[in-house]
């Protein structure tokens, strides 16, 4: 059998220039069913158009004068792109030709645009740049559970008749969105006469990553999929596409080859890039490559499967165009055509905006987060680095002050509860956001937001076992030293020294089931000097830990502590501690670039 890679169609002239407005009609297709054909294997052309990882960056981004992203330029972009793809045809294409529009998941992230849809009054926003989209379909990722699933119920109801797919999803348990009729294992889309399968996947670790209430998250992923492939195969359905968000594009790669009958696989959450020379990209995008688009997997029967993915926040459009015969297998993809199209005023790829979204979204959330930043709550006069590499996988100066602002909040209110004030608190890597550092200068409440956006709520685990605690700190230490896995814990109260040469915790990702408890922890000291954990061995004894719910309450895999939240959000006491606890000013010498010794990895 010839690979997919061989059958890559170059760029071609099309026949004839046609120039677009927003307007525009599709072309009319030939009645005649021959002379759909570009040459003799050739039935039907489709372009799929695609993105992932929204994650509300509805605004755009400027650098070096030139704009990127924002939701306006998005929505145009897509329009832009949705028309000229009917009339792209190309030597050994089909002249019926369609377009699909999909999206793998994550459709909206804690922050200030979302914070401004909390406003009373303002609609979802994320939900109307979605409409605005026009998607023929929506994928479930992770950051859909960030605020519990009646927050995504919210979501799926304002996106009006959208379907949003993910099969391996049983929302039966679920009162908020138990009988959405929107929230399906896949479904079918109806373009140029031709039926196009849709199937959904979320990751497994939805439980351990997320908040998704009584959702059960269903773990055969392959069993599931090839079900739903099936069913649909069976009602006549030959033309299959799976939208997943697994979390990394080698997951989507590698689950292909338990598959059969899959045509193409639209993957989200790990923003891999993928691109050739001749692609304008994002600004500084170029470095972090990860390879070729389409990627090419083969399934279980032998067949090569194109895999796709984009990087986030409105910043790309992937458009892949793919050529089926009567039969529906692929027999070609327009290398030429295919590729991520990068949101830009600049260059090749340069487009306007759409007023519509500026008026109904860029307008209105850039006008609440100039307020936000302009309610200024503190003075830095040191960077703080909070760069996802680092609060995942190093002690920081950015982790180290959000962990001390909630372990001050629970000091401060434990009594109020008639609770043990808490000795320590931890803060995963994963729960501190924004992803940028913190220049030097004013700290406003929009940058609070940004760091900690989820609205999880500082609570209190008392009398917790050290050998339980230890190993929460092993869950964050599995990956060392490889930087990135949001478990990882910056601490407040306590220092703590791990040796990645010992054996690393083995727990169940989906549940947080311990299979072997680690042992890289090798020791832990309290800030009193009081050793919790020396040569590897923990004392025995407990320890009072302060942290944000979603951790103790087995977030990130981690042991789940029995606990009692305090009504403070994260976000409401990192603003507290900068403003109250440190008078508003963040010093050098209190948060030092590198930190203070708090972590030691060896």
């Amino acid at each position: 059998m010839s690979s997919l890679r061989s059958r890559l169609i170059p760029a071609t002239a099309a026949l004839g220039a046609v120039a677009l407005t927003a307007g525009l009609a599709a072309p009319a297709v030939a009645g005649d069913r021959d002379r759909h054909h570009g040459h003799s294997g050739a039935d039907f052309t489709l372009t799929i158009l695609h993105n992932n990882d929204g994650e509300s960056s509805l605004l755009p981004t400027t650098v070096d004068d030139a704009e990127y992203g924002g939701i306006a330029r998005f929505v145009r972009k897509v329009d832009t792109l949705r028309w000229r793809s009917y009339l792209n045809y190309d030597r050994g294409e089909s002249f019926k030709r369609g377009v699909v529009t999909l999206n793998s998941g994550d459709n909206f992230l804690a922050g200030t645009t979302f914070q401004a849809s909390r406003e009373e009054g303002a609609p979802f926003y994320d939900a109307v740049a979605q409409n605005l989209v026009g998607y023929d379909a929506l994928g479930v990722g992770n950051h859909e559970f960030d605020f519990g699933p009646g927050v995504f119920g919210e979501l799926v109801r304002d996106v009006k008749r959208t379907p949003f797919v993910s099969a391996n999803l049983d929302y039966s348990a679920e009162d908020s969105l138990a009988g959405l009729r929107q929230l399906v294992p896949s479904t079918v889309i109806r373009e140029r006469g031709e039926k196009i399968g849709v199937v959904g996947l979320t990751t497994p670790s939805l439980p351990t990553i997320s908040s998704p209430g009584d959702v059960e998250v269903l773990t055969d992923l392959a069993g599931i999929a090839q079900e739903q492939v099936d069913a649909l195969t069976e009602r006549g359905v030959d033309k299959i596409i799976l939208v997943s968000h697994l979390q990394g594009l080698s997951s989507e790669l590698e689950l292909v080859g338990s598959l059969t009958d899959v045509d193409v696989v639209i993957g989200g959450g790990g923003d891999e890039i993928l691109a050739d020379d001749s692609t304008q990209l994002f600004p500084g995008d170029a470095d972090d490559v990860y390879g070729e688009y389409p990627q090419i997997a083969t399934d279980a029967d032998g067949t090569e499967v194109p895999v796709v993915t984009t990087p986030g926040n409105y910043r790309y459009v992937g458009q892949l165009e793919v050529t089926f015969d009567r039969k529906g297998d692929v027999v070609g993809i327009d290398g030429g055509d295919s590729g991520i199209k990068v949101v830009t005023d600049t260059g090749a790829e340069a487009v306007g905006t759409s007023r519509k979204a500026e008026r109904k979204i860029e307008e209105p959330v850039a006008a609440y987060e100039a307020a936000l930043a302009e309610d200024i709550v503190a003075t830095s006069d040191v960077v703080l680095d909070c760069e996802r590499s680092e609060v995942r996988g190093v002690e920081a100066n950015c982790g180290n002050l959000i962990a001390d602002a909630h372990l001050w909040t629970a000091q401060q209110a434990a009594a109020d509860f008639g609770l043990d004030a808490p000795q320590v608190a931890i803060q995963n890597g994963g729960g501190i956001r924004g992803e940028i550092d913190q220049e030097a200068g004013p700290v406003s409440v929009a940058d609070t937001f940004r760091l900690q956006p989820f609205g999880n709520f500082v609570a209190i685990a008392e009398d917790v076992p050290v050998e339980t605690f230890r190993q929460i700190l092993e869950e964050g230490a599995f990956r060392l030293p490889e930087s990135g896995d949001g478990a990882f814990v910056q601490a407040a109260g306590f220092s703590y020294t791990v040796d990645t040469s010992f054996p690393a915790r083995d727990a169940d990702q989906s549940t947080g089931e311990q299979f072997a408890p680690g042992e890289r922890v090798r020791s832990v000291v309290l800030d009193d000097g009081t050793v919790l954990v020396e040569d590897g061995v923990s004392v025995d004894g407990t320890v009072d830990v302060a942290g944000l719910n979603f951790s103790l309450n087995g977030g990130d895999a981690y042991p789940t502590l029995e606990n009692t939240t305090i009504g403070v959000s994260d976000q409401q006491s990192l603003e507290n501690f900068l403003a109250e606890a440190l008078g508003g000013v963040v010093s050098q010498a209190d948060y030092p670039r590198g930190g203070e010794g708090r972590i030691t990895i060896e």
